[in-house]
């Protein structure tokens, strides 16, 4: 009785930790490059104003790498625009 209680807890043991590994990723990570040129067919194919377009291209192909989560700045920043009429 004992030796079928025990087997049946390493059974159950080997199946949980089956159940818990994470899979392998099967697909390659994709490159910087790669999503650069994903983003900008997607936009191609949108159906934005001419306007929006060149904004969202020109974000997608000169990155402005200086974010910020203070409000504070993106007022501050927004000031000082030179679109600013």
């Amino acid at each position: 009785m004992k030796r079928s209680i025990a087997l049946l807890l390493t059974v159950l043991t080997v199946v949980l930790s089956g159940c818990a590994a994470q899979p392998e990723s099967r697909e390659p990570a994709y490159t910087d490059a790669e999503v650069k040129q994903f983003a900008l067919e997607v936009l191609s194919r949108s159906s934005l104003s001419m306007e929006d377009y060149e904004k969202i291209r020109k974000a997608l192909l000169n990155p402005n790498h200086s974010m910020s989560n203070s409000i504070r700045d993106v007022k501050t920043a927004a000031e000082f625009s030179p679109d600013k009429g």
